[in-house]
């Protein structure tokens, strides 16, 4: 019996040996830059920097990437008058921090246009079945304030959710210099390819990929179905309230997204009713109908929430006329 009572202390010290090595490891990780989320990172950091610069009020429009390729605020300013920039980001980065890269954006007397992919919805902060190794890479290396920021729980998550690989590496790279990027095959994933609104471009329908079939044809939340309670809609609600707090005005409209039959069907209209009646409840005027948004399979570049730069602009002038008007309301 004493044999065993050594042996399992010996484990349990062992254990505690090791959790204390590796907690220590992803302390030291903190701040350190990580390579799977530097593109999101410089893209985040020029639209703050452009929304920086442009003075208030202005428009601020706001998303995952189905925003970043598929609208065009110069587009909205140029037709509008309407100071306007692009703030879509990589959707993986999740609910809470892109409606943090909003509050960061938006002063009193601004406006903010929520075109959210259909599972952003149910994303909350940070929860193991859905959070990405970007989302993870980029809390732990580019944004450790807003680490700091989560609940016990939701920090405990990214620390279990970061990898070993992703430990051993911040530890090699925690007194160097970052490595020099090469974007050189990232197709249209560039930062220099953003123009002076934030819009993406280089997305032409002459150089998509080839192999994007499919890709094209995985089923978003919108043909899925809801949750009865999406996690998504209380950090949306917390951010409306921020918003009416200092007198940031929110809109909403859907995001661009390949069509497909199940997109017609009751499941989908029932997503779409639901975000449209929970935006109700909040007062934030929705633009459009989610069939505004069904775009056919040959205007996508790579991805099912991907239009062409071609397709972006058109949508974006058939989408002017709506915004405009509640622009314009939100003004008086």
């Amino acid at each position: 019996m004493k044999a065993s009572w050594t042996f399992l202390a010996g484990l349990g010290a062992g254990f505690l040996l090791m959790f204390g090595l590796t907690a220590t490891a992803f302390y030291l990780n903190l701040g350190v830059p990580g390579d799977s989320s530097r593109w999101a990172f410089e893209l985040n950091l020029k639209k703050r920097l452009l929304a920086n610069q442009t003075a208030s009020p202005k428009l601020l429009v706001v998303g995952g990437s189905a925003t970043l390729f598929g609208l065009s605020a110069r587009e909205i300013q140029k037709q509008t008058g309407w100071r306007t920039i692009n703030m879509g980001t990589h959707a993986a980065l999740g609910t809470a921090y892109i409606l943090h890269l909003a509050q960061e954006a938006a002063k009193p007397g601004d406006t903010v246009l929520l075109v959210l992919e259909y599972e952003l919805y149910n994303y909350g902060k940070v929860k193991q079945t859905w959070a990405d190794k970007l989302l993870v890479d980029y809390l732990v290396s580019r944004d450790p304030a807003f680490f700091h920021s989560l609940s016990p729980p939701e920090q405990w998550t990214v620390f279990m959710l970061t990898s070993f690989s992703r430990l051993v590496q911040g530890l090699k790279d925690r007194w160097r210099a970052e490595r020099p990027y090469d974007d050189s095959n990232f197709g249209a994933y560039r930062v220099r390819y953003l123009n002076e609104s934030g819009d993406q471009t280089h997305h032409i329908k002459a150089v998509r990929p080839p192999q994007r079939n499919e890709v094209l044809e995985w089923k978003s939340a919108l043909a899925r179905g809801m949750p009865e309670h999406p996690e998504g809609f209380s950090v949306l609600t917390s951010f409306c309230a921020w918003a009416r707090t200092n007198q940031v005005r929110i809109l909403a409209t859907y995001p661009n997204i390949c069509d497909q039959p199940g997109y017609h069907e009751q499941t989908a209209k029932q997503v779409a009713q639901t975000i449209k009646d929970f935006f109700s409840r909040l007062n934030v005027p929705v633009i459009g109908d989610y069939t505004d948004a069904l775009l056919p399979r040959d205007q996508f570049f790579d991805t099912n929430y991907h239009p062409t730069e071609e397709a972006a602009l058109a949508r974006t002038q058939r989408l002017i006329p709506k915004l405009n008007a509640a622009l314009t309301a939100a003004h008086n």
